[in-house]
């Protein structure tokens, strides 16, 4: 089941929302993941099913991207996983970035 998130940086309070994993109907075509565009920087959420394998994205659900998530919760999407606390901020480049459900779609 698809969800909505939240990230938020603790740091510098860089805020947004964005969708992980497909919906009910959709889940094989359509597997939105959160990912760092290493050409821009910028962060953005792509569909893990076609971009997988390419070389222009850093998901958050690579190590590279995670930080010391303690003893917190993970979010999982069949095989992937989010952690909730402590990723990379794309804006500060901090391990500051947490994520939490606003809403299951």
């Amino acid at each position: 089941m698809g969800q909505i998130l939240n990230a938020n940086c603790r740091i510098c309070n860089f805020e947004i929302d964005f969708n992980y994993g497909g919906g009910r109907f959709n889940y094989h075509e359509n597997c939105p993941v959160p990912a760092i565009n290493k050409e821009t920087g910028q962060f953005e959420t792509v569909n893990y099913i076609t971009e997988k394998n390419n070389p222009l994205y850093l998901f958050y659900t690579d190590k590279q991207l995670k930080g010391d998530n303690g003893n917190n919760s993970i979010y999982l999407n069949f095989n992937l996983e989010l952690n909730q606390t402590n990723n990379l901020c794309p804006n500060c480049n901090q391990y500051s970035f947490d994520f939490a459900i606003r809403m299951f779609c």
